[in-house]
Order: structure tokens, then C-alpha cells, then sequence
């Protein structure tokens, strides 16, 4: 009887695995995105933010402050992004079921993290995350990024990031979780920033 169970486990496990697609798309700021247009020149040096368009694919919003970048999928989001200074991959791989609906997104960001011996960043602290986003089925549903995979310390970064998409992203919720890293982390690990809510007070009667 158990390993009746294992099995039929085993088979659902294999038939979502199965179920699952990717899809790739070149991403390129410059031509793909819309800004918003900045009140002043001050603000504009700060950052920025607009919504680019991928043919057949979920708008994608992008934002970036301070020499840091981040990114929503199908509709806006709060900003949330890493400590350090960072910049996107120009590539975009979309994780879908076989009716072409698109759950999650998966970007690689380069980090620029210093070395806490130095201060300074170095080739070994320089780093490249996976980072996984939930991508919002309407302009009112969340997106945000649920999962954070060292690309240089796991062999099979690819494969976990997606894995992390499968079955991380349907119960994820943006507004009380926060993103963590899965699976190995190099020496310097790269700290993530989310603002969460704050939790409502206790009422005293």
C-alpha cells in the first residue's frame, strides 16, 4: 500500500514537472520601455521607472533607484531589490503550463557586493542571483519576487530556479512573505531588502 501511494506521488509529481514550459524573451530597456517622465533633473539622475512591452508576453515593469534595479510582472509593485548594486540580465525566462498561461519570471541580476574584508568590491564578491518573480494574472494581483538562487555556487542553478517557480510561486504571497535563497550560498551572501506591512497592533480592552 505505501509504495502503491509513492508511486501515485511519484506520477503527479512528474505529470506538473511535465506540464511546466519555459519560454525565453530578449528584454532591452532602451527600445521595450516607456518612462514616466521625472518632476526635475535631481529626480531623474536618482532613477526611474516605466512600463516595457514583449509581444505576447505580460508587461513588464521596470524600476531603478540608486544604482539598483528591480522588476514587476503584469502589474506594479512596491520597491524591492538588493542591498548592493545591481543590474539585470537582458534575457527573461517565462515558466508557463500547457495553456500558456505565465506564472512566474526568472531574471539574472549581477551584484556588485563588496568584500567585508575590504570594502571593496572584488571578482569574489562579485556575484550573479537567479531571481525568481511571481507574475500577476491582472494590474491588481501581486507580483514580487519569491526566491533567490546563487547562479555561481549551485551547479544547477537553472534547474532549481525553476523548480522554484513550479512550486513556490501559486502560494506565495507578496504581501506577509519574504523571498529566501534556496539551495548553496556563496561567501558573501547578498542581502535582499522587502518592506513588509506592519504587523496591525494588538487592541487592549
Amino acid at each position: 500500500m505505501k509504495f502503491l501511494i509513492g508511486l501515485i506521488i511519484s506520477c503527479l509529481v512528474a505529470s506538473t514537472a511535465a506540464a511546466a514550459t519555459s519560454s525565453y524573451s530578449k528584454f532591452n530597456i532602451d527600445k521595450d520601455c516607456n518612462f514616466e517622465k521625472a518632476a526635475d533633473e535631481e529626480i531623474a539622475s536618482i532613477g526611474a521607472s516605466g512600463i516595457c512591452k514583449i509581444d505576447g508576453k505580460p508587461d513588464v515593469y521596470f524600476y531603478e533607484g540608486d544604482l539598483r534595479q528591480t522588476l514587476g510582472f503584469g502589474a506594479g509593485k512596491s520597491f524591492e531589490t538588493f542591498g548592493a548594486w545591481n543590474n539585470i540580465n537582458n534575457v527573461i525566462e517565462w515558466r508557463g503550463d500547457n495553456s500558456g498561461n505565465i506564472y512566474a519570471a526568472i531574471v539574472r541580476f549581477f551584484i556588485d557586493s563588496p568584500n567585508p574584508d575590504t570594502g571593496m568590491v572584488d571578482k569574489a564578491s562579485r556575484g550573479q542571483i537567479l531571481v525568481v518573480h511571481k507574475v500577476a494574472q491582472t494590474k491588481n494581483d501581486e507580483t514580487c519576487v519569491v526566491g533567490l538562487i546563487d547562479a555561481w555556487r549551485n551547479k544547477e542553478a537553472n534547474l532549481l530556479a525553476r523548480e522554484i517557480a513550479d512550486t513556490v510561486t501559486a502560494s506565495f504571497n507578496c504581501t506577509t512573505q519574504e523571498p529566501k535563497y534556496h539551495g548553496n550560498h556563496k561567501q558573501y551572501p547578498t542581502s535582499f531588502h522587502k518592506t513588509l506591512p506592519d504587523p496591525k497592533p494588538t487592541t487592549v480592552n
